[in-house]
């Protein structure tokens, strides 16, 4: 009986390499919003850090001067915290579109797989009727020889 041989099969490894490449790159830009998800934890940490400081200063005396440096300090921290969230859209949109490349290229490979599972299918009925076949006409000449005998 001849193997069951699947005439996509290097299509079906490409479509596998493929899809590996855009886990990676999903992974990268997944990476990334994770970064960017520390470091605004980071500035937020930074900031109340940095008002608790100020709180403490207020119990005594305190100069306009250490003001303004807490004030200022304050506000580069939103402007960096702003700045963040900006950027932290545009990484999750990235990693959404990242997303998707990644679901279409699963389906295409899925779609090769299917064919082939059903291809596989289609073979084994085929070995099995010709296996029944040939059983058949093995039985059919051990029959005629046994009433000729």
């Amino acid at each position: 009986m001849k193997k069951f041989r699947y005439r996509l099969q290097a299509l079906l490894k490409v479509k596998e390499h493929i899809e590996k490449e855009r886990q990676k790159d999903h992974a990268v830009a997944l990476k990334n919003v994770h970064r960017q998800e520390d470091e605004l934890r980071r500035i937020d940490g930074d900031r109340k850090n940095n008002l608790e400081s100020q709180r403490k200063q207020l119990d005594g005396r305190f100069s306009v001067a250490e003001m303004l440096i807490y004030s200022r300090y304050l506000a580069r921290l939103k402007r960096e915290e702003l700045a963040g969230d900006e950027l932290l859209k545009a990484l999750e949109k990235e990693a959404e579109g990242k997303r998707q490349v990644l679901v279409e290229a699963s389906k295409e490979r899925r779609i090769l797989e299917k064919l082939k599972e059903k291809q596989a299918a289609k073979h084994r009925v085929e070995i099995e009727h010709a296996l029944t076949k040939e059983n058949d006409e093995i039985a059919l000449v051990s029959y005629r020889r046994s009433d000729h005998a």
